[in-house]
């Protein structure tokens, strides 16, 4: 008699938490930002061009021998960045869909492996009022498969504190080139 309760207890869990995935929204969004001390055109300069990529980027430490590929003008439309590493960088595209001068940059984010996604994300500059500028990092899309709608919390904590790594590498990047 206790063994079945226990078991239909389990059921009743594994019920409600598959029913938990299901009923998830499947739409993503991932926001951060911070203050940087430099003007809106440093920071642009360096959002837009993929090449000064490396050194802000979150995921670039995790492989130093990242195969890249660079297409396009730097900050026109349609241009690229292509990378291929190891597990934890897996490979992707990003390209530039567009960006308006010191305001912001919008791009599309290709993943290939570890598992096909696609996601945009937007850099966005604003005036803080003292001279500095809040830079906030946004990315949002559909999560692709249903392990992914099970993980998204879980990714989105994790993809959150590389984001917070990211701008803080950012920061420090552009109020040394200041």
């Amino acid at each position: 008699m206790t063994v079945s309760i226990w078991l239909v207890g389990l059921g009743v869990a594994a019920a409600v938490g598959v029913l938990a995935v299901v009923t998830r929204d499947e739409n993503f969004r991932i926001d951060r930002s911070v203050r940087i001390k430099s003007k809106a055109g440093t920071i642009f300069a360096v959002l837009r061009d993929f090449r000064q990529f490396e050194h802000w980027s979150p995921w670039e430490k995790h492989d130093p021998q990242m195969q890249k590929t660079f297409e396009g003008e730097t900050g026109a439309t349609g241009s690229y960045y292509h990378w291929s590493g190891n597990k934890q960088v897996g490979e992707g595209t990003m390209t530039l869909l567009d960006s308006q001068e010191n305001e912001g940059v919008d791009l599309r984010l290709e993943f290939y492996r570890p598992f096909a996604s696609q996601a945009t994300v937007r850099w966005s500059v604003a005036p803080a009022g003292d001279g500095s500028q809040v830079v906030t990092w946004t990315m949002k899309g559909k999560h692709p498969n249903l392990m992914a709608k099970a993980a998204a919390p879980m990714v989105n904590s994790m993809l959150g504190k590389n984001f917070d790594e990211g701008l803080a590498r950012l920061k420090a990047h552009c109020e040394k080139s200041a």
